[in-house]
């Protein structure tokens, strides 16, 4: 198979951008909600709390593109993990975007608020907070469950060096298993991120570096 060079590239963007999108727009929502009185003092952090939820929206829409730039390239060996991943990277997006909602009612609560903080209106903001921690909690699970498979998948190919997939399969089963414990009260899923964080580091540069190897269907099979 022969993928052409601004395709690869652009696969390559995708997947640093959600990176520096989600990285950034994390940081940006944490710098708000981790001050205690947040809610007294939402309206003057309006802007980095808009800032960092609308990188957010971004990373999930550069999700998406990647099942869907991916879809022609798996569907030519298997069109049904072709398929499997457009969605599990579809349901992340839309896990995701729900934690943006409750990030974003946060911020209308606060504004609501008019600088009265009272325990109701804490309780409620915690609430919402963890909802936004379940809903990615989730989507990180859908995610490294579903993409082991498609790693396999691309290992079976031989578009990429063996490593690069090898470590994709194991880098993704540990991320679903950091959230699952996350969801237990373990908090053990930034460490158990990490080989999936740097596969996705590797992917995108050896994509934008040298894109995928030209594999004939006999060599493929």
């Amino acid at each position: 198979m022969n993928t052409s060079r601004l395709h690869s590239r652009s696969l390559g963007i995708l997947f640093l951008l959600p990176f520096f999108a989600y990285g950034i727009g994390t940081a940006l929502v944490t710098s708000v909600l981790k001050d205690p009185a947040h809610l007294a003092a939402m309206a003057g952090q309006r802007t980095p709390f808009i800032g960092g939820s609308l990188l957010l929206l971004l990373n999930s829409l550069a999700v998406v593109g990647i099942g869907v730039l991916f879809f022609p390239i798996l569907r030519e060996r298997s069109p049904g993990i072709a398929l499997a991943y457009v969605c599990t990277r579809v349901m992340e997006a839309l896990l995701l975007l729900v934690g943006v909602v409750f990030l974003l009612s946060i911020l209308q609560l606060g504004e609501s608020a008019q600088g009265q903080t009272t325990p109701e209106l804490v309780l409620l903001s915690g609430l919402l907070s963890k909802g936004n921690f379940w809903a990615y909690q989730l989507a990180m699970i859908i995610l490294g469950a579903g993409s082991v498979v498609f790693c396999l998948s691309l290992y079976q190919s031989r578009l990429l060096p063996a490593f690069l997939p090898l470590l994709g399969a194991v880098g993704y089963g540990l991320l679903a298993l950091g959230s699952v414990l996350e969801l237990f009260g373990l908090p053990w899923g930034v460490l158990f991120s990490g080989p999936g964080g740097l596969f996705e580091l590797f992917l995108g540069g050896w994509l934008i570096a040298k894109g995928f190897r030209t594999v004939t269907p006999s060599i493929a099979a």
